[in-house]
């Protein structure tokens, strides 16, 4: 194949310097069928999608002054899957598909593309799959742009360089402490209940299911907090898909976080923090926020000076940057969103889920049909956080379902 190149987008560029073995920067997306997989058809199907997305072929590669992406031929394998969710790739691509039983799996590093931007590969490769494995002969279309579409940087395309640059001031906070499992495995706690019900919640509440869910969660935090650390800020850092607020078809990074902060001090009762929660939405999602966080991010990439400096010195930097970063966040929650299919492969779907690696704790989000999934991935053994969440949104009569991964040698949540 003829080697083609790209330039890491602004989001990106934080990952490389930042990936450790505790926190590889990986995402994944599982989707649970109805039969088992056939692995021959699935390998059909992905190499049916790569054909679509040829940047997904992509290799990271180190230059003089910055990382970039490179296409590869490398031959790609699709193995049973035998490792924790999460954990480092072990292919030079950036992407793996595994499967187990009825399971489908694919996991990105985040380097080369975001969560929305891996739900539209997913999706297609899901599908490619049910209509090769069922013999299924409509032709839904489930992404009708160009492969230049799919490769653009919308970082370049939309940051407004005459923009003037305002960085806010921002206090560190609380911060979760304890011993981890062991070897740095990722514990992964999911639970499933009715999309539906949860919106009726949501609507109740006088807010979105997001700001109900973060206001949940800020609770769940707040039950396992010490007095004293009650003085210092939960913040909740949630991103921000930029395709809702800019035409882009890119399945590259095309985001950029928001912090929901909240204090103690004010009140523990869910209904003033769901107040509170609202009232930060609402001021850090307006059109004019939005732009001037997305120009923020990328005026410091395009200072003439620092791109001079050798990649090196700019990853001294970037990890710099990232632990003083990091110390201003408790953890992160990320709503992927409805993932749709087309009625044609719908009753060959059981649920979906999403899981994020991270160097503390984090929640995804993600829905499929009335089945939506809350997934906490942590390292640490302490999972007082999960069991609160999950206790919190039962008081509201909803009927969850929860699974864990076996972490051999630790007791299992319960």
């Amino acid at each position: 194949m003829n080697d083609k190149w790209y330039e890491l987008d602004n989001a990106a560029k934080i990952f490389p310097p930042t990936t450790t073995y505790y926190d590889p920067k990986i995402f994944r997306f599982s989707v649970l069928l109805s039969e088992n997989v056939n692995k021959l058809n699935l390998e059909k199907a992905l190499n049916l999608t790569l054909d679509d997305f040829p940047i997904f072929k992509s290799v990271l590669k180190k230059g003089l002054f910055w990382y970039y992406l490179e296409t590869s031929d490398i031959k790609i394998n699709i193995n049973e899957e035998k490792t924790s969710p999460c954990e480092k790739l072990s292919s030079p691509l950036l992407f793996e598909v595994s499967y187990f039983n009825n399971k489908i799996n694919l996991e990105v590093y985040h380097a080369l593309s975001d969560g929305s931007g891996c739900i539209t590969f997913f999706r297609v490769l899901i599908y490619n799959y049910l209509k090769i494995n069922y013999n299924i002969k409509e032709k839904d279309i489930l992404n009708k742009s160009s492969e230049y579409e799919k490769e653009s940087d919308s970082f370049k395309k939309y940051y407004n360089p005459k923009e003037k640059i305002k960085i806010p001031s921002r206090k560190n906070a609380y911060q979760f402490r304890g011993s981890w499992y062991p070897e740095g495995k990722i514990k992964i706690i999911s639970g499933i209940t009715s999309t539906k019900r949860l919106k009726e919640l949501a609507k109740i509440n006088n807010t979105t299911i997001t700001g109900f869910l973060i206001a949940v969660l800020i609770k769940s935090i707040g039950e396992e907090m010490n007095y004293k650390d009650k003085n210092l800020p939960i913040s909740i850092t949630v991103p921000v898909d930029l395709r809702n607020h800019f035409e882009s078809n890119t399945v590259r990074n095309f985001f950029n976080v928001t912090n929901i902060n909240y204090n103690f001090n004010n009140s523990d009762k869910l209904e003033d923090i769901i107040i509170e929660v609202n009232k930060a939405l609402k001021n850090n999602l307006t059109e004019e926020a939005i732009k001037s966080k997305m120009n923020r991010t990328i005026f410091a990439e395009n200072f003439f000076l620092i791109r001079l400096i050798p990649l090196f010195m700019k990853n001294i930097v970037l990890k710099h940057i990232y632990k003083s970063t990091r110390k201003k966040q408790t953890m992160g929650l990320s709503n992927v969103g409805i993932i749709k299919m087309p009625e044609s492969v719908k009753n060959y779907i059981n649920s979906i889920f999403v899981f994020n690696s991270t160097d503390a704790k984090e929640l995804c989000i993600c829905s499929y049909e009335d089945r939506i999934s809350f997934n906490f991935s942590t390292h640490f053994l302490n999972n007082e956080t999960e069991k609160n969440f999950f206790r919190l949104l039962s008081l509201y009569e909803l009927d969850i379902e929860i699974f864990t991964n076996e972490i051999y040698g630790v007791d299992n949540y319960e």
